[in-house]
């Protein structure tokens, strides 16, 4: 008796179908100050300001659905991957 095999069949070439425009935006905000021959640096770095959740990675893998199954197999075209949500992340640095 064998085992029941899955094939794996690419239905797209590499790049041939792309999802929406992944656009994000970054910002920093930062502040040197000077004393007495040291410096210190304080700053505020805000990632993904607009908070998008664009698809980055797509399944690209199509399997036959097994109709003995009562859930559906396949997840071809399925969001695997987003961009990071929005984060802020705060610093100082002092150099001497």
């Amino acid at each position: 008796m064998t085992s029941p095999t899955t094939v794996v069949v690419n239905l797209l070439n590499t790049n041939e179908m792309f999802g929406e425009r992944v656009t994000y935006w970054d910002m920093k905000f930062a502040k040197n100050v000077r004393f007495a021959g040291k410096r210190a640096q304080a700053g505020v770095d805000l990632y993904n300001i607009f908070n998008s959740d664009a698809i980055t990675s797509y399944n690209s893998t199509f399997v036959i659905d097994n109709p003995a199954t009562p859930q559906n197999e396949n997840t071809w075209l399925q969001p695997v991957s987003l961009i990071s949500p929005r984060y802020l992340r705060f610093q100082v640095q002092f150099d001497f």
